[in-house]
């Protein structure tokens, strides 16, 4: 049997294709991808711990901020007041205990009254420092270095104590969930070196280290229904979709140009066995 040119070009061609597929599929048993990664990270939300109209904003959504900057400033003046208030009751109930405590000596107090001038005072000095707190309150400051996000009050705007009014991202706690199949976990190991993607800069692969994998995720069937009977979804006994466990990934130097924003997509490629090796 011969074969003309064209049908050997097209045998090679084809076994080519084979062994290039081959060692692709080769290359993911072994080290485990996937297209279902994101972005994460530490987002603080920012409460104010008392009420008041907001007087002095000085920040933009989306502006970088340092620790201790000034995010806004909620009306003092009633807190003011209340210091004062409590300044003035703390110097009364001083001078009553004081004379409470000369009275007892002489026998001209009973032990009741002289404990009520103490509690008194005592409750005066608490009362004070709370008032002192509650101004202090009134200037809310960045706790970590990072980025305003959804940023939503304007001057006059009131806000309400223990109520969330914007979001703080940490600038140094991102990090990327890539999400394996439950099928692939079992390779992976905290410290293996990873590549990834993002997105974002699909032209710039970036180095990474496992960090941790999850411990569990949450159970689809199993709820309870409206006559508290459990809730159990049907399945075909032949087909059995696995499920994806997250695996977070520490990111080595980025590149300058780089920019990590919470919740954008990335690819990750775990290389599996390198746990503990260095500059693989």
């Amino acid at each position: 049997m011969t074969f003309d040119k064209r049908t050997l070009a097209t045998i090679a061609l084809l076994l080519v294709a084979a062994l290039a597929a081959g060692i692709k599929y080769w290359d993911y048993v072994v080290n485990p991808w996937t297209r279902n990664g994101m972005v994460r990270a530490n987002v603080i939300q920012v409460t104010p711990r008392v009420s008041g109209p907001i007087v002095e904003l000085p920040i933009v959504d989306n502006q970088e901020i340092e620790a201790g900057e000034l995010l806004f400033r909620i009306d003092p003046r009633t807190f003011n007041a209340d210091l004062d208030e409590a300044e003035a009751e703390l110097e009364r109930t001083e001078q009553d205990f004081e004379r409470a405590e000369d009275l007892i000596k002489k026998g001209d107090i009973s032990k009741r009254n002289y404990d009520k001038a103490e509690a008194a005072f005592d409750v005066a000095r608490s009362n004070l420092e709370t008032a002192r707190l509650n101004l202090e309150f009134t200037e809310v400051r960045a706790s970590v270095d990072g980025f305003i996000t959804n940023l939503t009050l304007r001057i006059g705007s009131q806000a309400v104590e223990n109520q969330p009014v914007m979001a703080l991202i940490d600038r140094d706690s991102f990090w990327v969930h890539g999400y394996f199949r439950e099928t692939r976990v079992g390779a992976i190991k905290p410290g293996d070196k990873t590549l990834v993607t993002l997105m974002t800069y699909p032209d710039t692969p970036l180095s990474g280290t496992v960090n941790s994998l999850g411990w569990g995720i949450a159970q689809q069937d199993g709820s309870s229904g409206v006559d508290l009977l459990p809730s159990v979804n049907p399945t075909f006994e032949w087909i059995r979709l696995a499920q994806r466990v997250p695996v977070r990934i520490h990111l080595d130097q980025l590149p300058d140009h780089v920019q990590l924003r919470v919740g954008t997509t990335a690819s990750v490629l775990v290389k599996t066995g390198t746990a503990g090796s260095a500059g693989q």
